[in-house]
């Protein structure tokens, strides 16, 4: 009897939720492998680092010290060792520039570690081993719950089959599984999750637009954007899900006017989220809005996307480094024929979001591994990769079949193979080129040779809109035995030689309302000084 019980756990209906407990099993033993959460010395904390300082800083500012406005770093209360990371704004104050939504993420998991800490003979401190364990073991039960509204998506539309290959092909085979587990306190496993969930109650609230339902929507997507604010555009999904036709389009219009009190609702539940982080502008600022990234002269620009380097270059190309999801969007091509009404909305948010990424300063995102921006998003496209899966499958030659199953299959291991890499880091963080990447692809034992060869960026100038990039192989030295003129005449004429800086000068020097020469000038010396005297170690 007991072994009959095992075998009928093993039908083809359970076959998403054991893809699901293996996921989580593996993303277990990764972090305590990893166990990035001891490490809580000094600067070089394993979980609280980075972007995750700011996104975290409101906890302890708040419920430990007791003062948002981060006044006590000034009155020596502790040792600011990465602890806090704040911009000065025009009255010498100091403010947070992230938001805080994924504070309020964080939370449960935060008061828990604090509670805890005292029983664990750890200080109260908010920076302790027990709140970065705290901090990636309530990701990893935020990931579960999305992995879980996310079978509840697929299976209304797939087979048991394709939507446990799906889960796993997605949790496995792309850099999901990276920011799940080592950075797994990153924004981008969070997203994946809320989006994942906003999905699912849109297509509820068509099913029945219930006032429970429109509130819930109201409030997710205003965590969604208060985490991330460019993700607003998956409100594309809501208003044109099920859309196929100017008929239906028209159609959907009158819906919405048709529902107008619960379109005031779900507006007042968007603002729901918002409102700690209104007070605490307001308190540091005196403004109810205020753009926090300004400190550091981030921009968008739109005029200069770079499409095809956030999708393909060997600095973070997004298709690069998850070649899985190339599948996913070939399966929009399916899609419409399995879901009516869903290619429209995903492409169409897909091409939004892909367009206003690259036109982001920096495109690549900083540190990170690979085009970790569109993590947010792998729950969407989890239906048009169920949607390739489901037409393979149904293929008539079993060489077909087969083959694509087989790409599939080797993507994902080949995925897990470049997590490792990164890991080791043979694979950079923010400045692979073409040399440095073929050099270690494939290999299980990685080179550190590759350093030389990376390609560093100059932030001033990048943030101004004009890519330089310093090549680490290049011999500079007889720069140093150059007059200055010569040398900056030198820089003048491979600005002139290059297929993309005079675009981008010449879109600066408009911008700032000065001489395409000035703005050449300006953009030679400092190349010159920058390479002379290798300041971009």
């Amino acid at each position: 009897m007991p072994v009959f019980k095992f075998k009928k756990c093993f039908t083809e209906n359970n076959y998403p939720r054991i893809v699901i407990i293996f996921l989580l099993l593996v993303y277990t033993a990764t972090n305590f492998m990893h166990h990035n959460w001891t490490r809580d010395d000094g600067p070089d904390r394993g979980v609280i680092k980075w972007d995750v300082i700011s996104y975290y800083a409101y906890l302890p500012a708040t419920f430990i010290y007791g003062d948002p406005s981060l006044d006590f770093l000034d009155e020596g209360m502790i040792d600011n060792d990465n602890k806090f990371w704040w911009s000065p704004t025009e009255d010498g104050g100091k403010i947070i520039y992230m938001s805080c939504g994924l504070s309020i993420m964080y939370s449960p998991f935060f008061f828990m570690a604090h509670i805890l800490a005292p029983v664990f003979g750890e200080a109260r401190d908010g920076f302790g081993s027990i709140y970065q364990f705290f901090l990636v073991f309530g990701a990893l039960v935020y990931v579960a719950i999305g992995f879980i509204f996310l079978k509840k998506i697929l299976l209304r539309y797939f087979t048991p089959m394709v939507t446990a290959l799906t889960l796993l092909l997605l949790g496995l085979g792309t850099n999901l599984y990276y920011y799940s587990t080592y950075e797994a306190v990153m924004s981008h496993s969070y997203n994946f999750v809320l989006i994942t969930i906003f999905l699912y109650t849109v297509l509820k609230w068509y099913e029945k637009a219930t006032w429970s339902r429109t509130f819930v929507l109201g409030m997710l997507f205003g965590l969604i954007v208060l985490i991330r604010p460019t993700n607003m555009l998956i409100l594309i999904l809501l208003v044109l899900w099920g859309v196929d036709s100017w008929s239906s389009f028209t159609e959907r219009i009158r819906f919405f006017l048709r529902n107008i009190p619960k379109v005031l609702l779900m507006i007042f539940a968007f603002l729901l989220p918002w409102i700690p982080q209104f007070l605490y502008w307001h308190m540091i600022t005196g403004q109810i809005m205020y753009y926090s990234y300004g400190a550091h002269g981030d921009r968008f620009f739109f005029d200069n996307p770079h499409i095809m380097e956030s999708l393909f270059s060997y600095r973070k190309g997004w298709l690069l480094y998850t070649p899985l999801m190339i599948f996913a969007i070939i399966g929009l091509l399916p899609l419409r024929k399995i879901i009516r009404g869903s290619t429209l909305p995903i492409s169409l948010s897909l091409i939004l979001i892909v367009y206003l990424m690259a036109s982001w300063w920096t495109w690549w995102f900083g540190g990170g591994f690979g085009g970790r921006i569109y993590i947010d998003i792998y729950g969407i496209l989890a239906l048009p990769l169920a949607a390739l899966i489901t037409t393979v499958q149904a293929h008539k030659k079993k060489l077909v079949r087969f083959g694509i199953f087989g790409l599939l299959v080797f993507l994902m291991f080949f995925q897990l193979l470049q997590t490792r890499h990164y890991v080791k880091t043979a694979i950079h963080w923010d400045s692979m080129s073409k040399r440095a990447y073929w050099l270690n692809f494939m290999k299980v034992r990685h080179s550190v040779d590759y350093l030389p060869l990376l390609s560093i960026h100059d932030e001033e100038l990048c943030r101004k809109g004009i890519y330089v990039f310093y090549d680490m192989s290049e011999d500079r030295s007889y720069l140093k035995e150059l007059p200055e003129e010569t040398g900056i005449g030198l820089m003048v004429r491979e600005i002139e030689r290059s297929r993309t800086l005079p675009g981008d000068i010449r879109r600066y020097a408009g911008r700032m309302d000065i001489s395409v020469e000035e703005a050449t000038r300006m953009t030679a010396e400092r190349m010159f000084y920058m390479k002379r005297d290798h300041r971009f170690y």
